[in-house]
C-alpha cells in the first residue's frame, strides 16, 4: 500500500481463505507480518457485507455506510474497498483505509491484494 507521500508498506498473512456463499463468504487470515501493521485480524471470521447484503453486527449497515463491501465487524480496522479521497477526509466518508497504519480518517493512494495457491 501507498499513502499520498509516495510512502510505502506492507501486510502478509501466511495463510488466506474466504468460506463459500452458504457462510456469507468469511474471512479466514492466518499470522500477520509486514510493516503496516496489522488492521486485517480484526476482520478474521466476518462475513462479507455489501450495500445490498447486510452482514455486519453493527446497528447500521457498515458497506452503505462507508461505501465499500468488505469484511465488516462493529464496522472496520481496514477497508480497501472505500471511496478514494487521497490524504485526509472526514470521519464517515469511507476512504481506503489502513487503521494501524495511517488511522480511519486517512484514504491511501494506493493498494493491491495479491493472493497465490497454497502449495
Amino acid at each position: 500500500m501507498e499513502d499520498v507521500e509516495g510512502e510505502t508498506r506492507y501486510a502478509a498473512y501466511d495463510t488466506f481463505a474466504i468460506s463459500p456463499e452458504s457462510q456469507n463468504y468469511k474471512l479466514h487470515i492466518g499470522t500477520y507480518s509486514g510493516t503496516a501493521g496489522d488492521s486485517l485480524t480484526y476482520h478474521d471470521g466476518k462475513p462479507f457485507s455489501a450495500k445490498d447484503r447486510d452482514n455486519d453486527v453493527y446497528s447500521s449497515s457498515c458497506a452503505q455506510m462507508f461505501k465499500g463491501a468488505w469484511w465488516y465487524g462493529d464496522c472496520y480496522h481496514s477497508n480497501l474497498n472505500g471511496q478514494y479521497h487521497l490524504g485526509t477526509f472526514g470521519s464517515n466518508d469511507g476512504g481506503v483505509t489502513w487503521r494501524h497504519w495511517k488511522g480511519n480518517n486517512y484514504s491511501l493512494k494506493r493498494t493491491e491484494m495479491k493472493l497465490r495457491p497454497a502449495p
